[in-house]
């Protein structure tokens, strides 16, 4: 199947340039990698209170279904944010800063696995 491209005009309205083949890849990543160091710390949610075993269970269940996984954090730093992607579809789901995550990725884990 072959990807659907943009037309330029909406590539420039959203401020890309295309970039040839040449171009890509691990080339750019100091450039792109700047960005981060104007960037602000964030107090509050913090991801690092979930269990890595199921944090990458959620991962392991959305991929093995064709998806993907990104997960960040509110612009105030104070809500966590997973958002899983399959084909067209988009979900993003909010858990508060306090929230226990180890019980949040459970239940999105059962969720996933009953779709399956």
């Amino acid at each position: 199947m072959m990807k659907k491209s943009r037309p330029d005009w909406v590539e420039a309205e959203l401020g890309r340039t295309k970039v040839s083949k040449k171009k890509r890849g691990s080339t750019n990543n100091e450039s792109r990698l700047q960005g981060f160091g104007k960037s602000n710390a964030s107090n509050g949610a913090d991801w690092s209170s979930c269990d890595a075993h199921r944090m990458l269970s959620v991962i392991c269940a959305i991929t093995d279904m064709g998806g993907a996984v990104t997960i960040g954090k509110s612009r105030d730093g104070g809500s966590h944010m997973m958002t899983l992607l399959l084909d067209d579809d988009r979900r993003t789901l909010w858990f508060n800063g306090d929230a226990v995550l180890d019980d949040e990725m459970d239940m999105v884990l059962g969720i996933l696995n009953a779709t399956t």
